[in-house]
């Protein structure tokens, strides 16, 4: 059974809406799962001891947590690419690229908008970002 490692990962984010996709793997130390996942409704009747549910026609990915070690002098780090701008919260944008190569032949691509972006300050401890995508179109594996 073939097993993959972090060293397979290539994560590329736009720098803007619209943007150009930057490769932001150097700084990235943890992501958040990825995946598509099926609306359902409840629709199990009175009477019945079981919980059942039918699919309503309509897909999801959750949000998608990005982190890593913050790096504000780097032309293509986290403080550059995730930096919300006016185009961000527009509700014109046209959302920005995320690439997961999660593992050798195995790509996860989707239209999504920055929503969060903050810089972790700690007591002894690098200093580290974290931002949060939300999905603006249906996220494709490939």
């Amino acid at each position: 059974m073939p097993r993959h490692s972090p060293s397979e990962v290539v994560v590329t984010f736009a720098d803007s809406p619209g943007g150009t996709g930057r490769i932001i793997t150097p700084y990235v130390t943890s992501i958040g799962s990825i995946g598509i996942e099926a609306i359902t409704e409840q629709t199990n009747p009175f009477g019945v001891t079981t919980e059942s549910h039918t699919p309503v026609g309509i897909t999801k990915v959750p949000d998608i947590a990005i982190a890593g070690f913050f790096d504000s002098i780097a032309t293509v780090g986290p403080h550059v690419v995730f930096a919300i701008a006016a185009a961000d919260i527009s509700p014109a944008s046209v959302g920005r690229i995320l690439t997961i190569l999660a593992a050798t032949g195995r790509t996860f691509t989707i239209t999504v908008h920055l929503v969060k972006y903050m810089v972790v300050l700690e007591k002894d401890a690098l200093t580290k970002y974290e931002a949060l995508v939300r999905q603006m179109s249906t996220g494709v594996w490939s």
